[in-house]
């Protein structure tokens, strides 16, 4: 009987920068819009977020015995074990269609404000838009799943793993 115990792997690189700025902004924003009384609306974002991260980081385990795989306490015998497969939610292509700009502007003080707004609203999506490819692409490295096929259902042996780990894992399962 052996007993394989590990972490998940966390949090990717643009988290800690973007998370310790977004969050409180996105706190603050809320608590400036809504009513006094809705103030457990922020509390649990927070908490949502505190719970996110805990989960990226769980320790997690399984038992492997000669003729069965033990997670969770459920025992799944090997010999009804059809497959075992890799995945990664987070590693989907995306496409991007970017949409014509149009800056309208007028004559005078005004229209200049209002095509030098129009201008900076377009700079500031397309930054926001390679942002978030490049967290969202930096994600899915740490978004691996093991998953044995069991029967008829799908059981999730391990989560949020970097490739190496979730081969290591896969290794060890197909051995068996």
């Amino acid at each position: 009987m052996r007993i394989i115990s590990f972490r998940g792997d966390g949090l990717t690189w643009g988290a800690y920068i973007v998370f310790p700025i977004a969050l409180p902004v996105f706190v603050l924003s809320l608590m400036s819009i809504l009513p006094l009384s809705w103030w457990p609306v922020p509390v649990i974002c927070i908490l949502g977020f505190a719970y996110m991260v805990y989960t990226m980081f769980q320790q997690q385990s399984f038992t492997l015995t000669p003729d069965a795989l033990i997670k969770n306490g459920v025992e799944y015998d090997l010999g009804r074990i059809s497959e075992v497969a890799i995945d990664n939610p987070a590693d989907k292509s995306v496409a991007i269609s970017g949409q014509p700009s149009l800056i309208v502007g007028g004559t005078g003080a005004a229209g200049a404000s209002v095509a030098a707004m129009g201008a900076m609203a377009n700079a500031a999506t397309s930054a926001l838009v390679g942002a978030n490819l490049a967290i969202s692409r930096s994600a899915a490295k740490r978004r691996y799943r093991v998953l044995v096929r069991y029967g008829a259902s799908t059981v999730k042996i391990a989560r949020n793993l970097k490739h190496d780990r979730a081969v290591s894992i896969f290794s060890l399962l197909t051995k068996s």
